[in-house]
């Protein structure tokens, strides 16, 4: 099982965001932050999870119980 603690508050912001179907713009808007902070958050994310996509990094995110939507 993978840390809590491995993802930022922001990454899990971010996944949990994807994982509700909001696109990088929407996120970057509900969180205050550019666009590409949104993307550097969400690309650290996949790497910290080791996910090959976005797409696996949330479901892995999910999985674990790291995030929860």
């Amino acid at each position: 099982m993978l840390e809590v603690e491995l993802l930022s508050k922001r990454e899990k912001q971010c996944l949990v965001l994807l994982a509700r179907g909001l696109r990088y713009q929407q996120i970057a808007f509900q969180l205050g932050n550019s666009v590409r902070t949104v993307e550097k958050q969400i690309s650290s994310a996949r790497i910290k999870l080791n996910a090959d996509t976005i797409p696996q990094a949330v479901a892995i995110a999910v999985k674990e119980s790291l995030v929860h939507i």
